[in-house]
């Protein structure tokens, strides 16, 4: 509890820009983990304008997550800058910063308190607005979760208490994902929000995505790329660089590691199919 937290605040701050106008830049960033002896990101450059949503795809390890954490300024970088409208991050206030910011990522918190308070804290002074609480739980697609619990957003979730609600996965991720739709947030991250979703369930969430995202710079993580090519544009990092950047259809006219993945991919799933077909044949 004694520790002082390595992000600080500069001395000077700067307004968040309301709206942002020239978007989004990282120049030249490089970071590594403290121990490691490899840079997980190394001279990371590209720009993203207001409005667009950008996929990022790689193998694991290749730092989807890491650029989207400095992003959050969880970390800094040791090299280079991310810039607002060429007002570099660490100019803002760290809480104003955060606030500008919709984020979900992989390891979501599962908080053993209601779930109004589950979904409320993406937006703290709107925790008592009933119908953005609602509207929140229905752009998840959380809606049925909720009404099906004894006690509706009153229902405390986990085991941690007594007469808690435990939620599967899925349900817990979608729980979170409409705590990310509470925030107005200008600026929304989704790191694999469909990890634990099936099939189906991912198609809904992405149709939603795509239209709850109009006019918001999104960056979202996914393996999945049939969700991947919805995304303006996909930036593919490849042993801790920018391999490629482009549409989804300018990447696969390249074919370039892209598009490698995509067939590779593609190729799985249709030896899924077969061999789900033969063994319904010889059954």
């Amino acid at each position: 509890l004694s520790l002082t937290p390595k992000i600080q605040n500069t001395t000077t701050v700067r307004t968040f820009p309301a709206p942002v106008t020239l978007g989004l830049e990282f120049r030249g960033v490089s970071f590594t983990y403290p121990g490691a002896s490899q840079p997980t990101l190394r001279n990371i450059s590209f720009q993203v304008q207001p409005g667009e949503s950008i996929a990022l795809v790689g193998a694991n390890g290749a730092g989807k997550t890491t650029l989207l954490k400095l992003l959050t300024r969880l970390y800094d970088p040791d090299e280079g800058s991310i810039a607002v409208d060429r007002i570099p991050l660490q100019a803002f206030d760290l809480a104003e910063l955060r606030r500008n910011i919709g984020v979900l990522f992989q390891d979501f918190s599962r908080y053993n308190l209601s779930v109004r308070d589950n979904i409320g804290f993406g937006n703290l002074p709107e925790l008592d607005n009933q119908p953005l609480l609602e509207t929140a739980t229905a752009n998840a697609g959380a809606t049925d979760i909720v009404t099906r619990l004894d006690r509706g957003y009153q229902t405390i979730l986990g085991k941690m208490f007594a007469g808690g609600a435990d939620l599967s996965g899925g349900q817990w991720q979608k729980i979170a994902l409409a705590r990310a739709f509470m925030s107005p947030a200008p600026i929304l991250i989704l790191d694999e929000p469909s990890a634990a979703l099936d099939a189906i369930a991912e198609a809904e969430l992405f149709q939603r995505f795509h239209h709850l995202a109009k006019g918001k710079m999104t960056f979202f993580v996914s393996h999945r790329f049939s969700t991947v090519r919805v995304a303006d544009r996909i930036v593919v990092l490849d042993k801790s660089q920018v391999a490629e950047i482009g549409t989804h259809a300018e990447l696969m006219a390249r074919e370039g590691l892209y598009a490698r993945m995509f067939h590779l991919q593609a190729r799985s799933y249709q030896d899924n199919d077969t061999n789900g077909d033969r063994k319904n044949i010889e059954t």
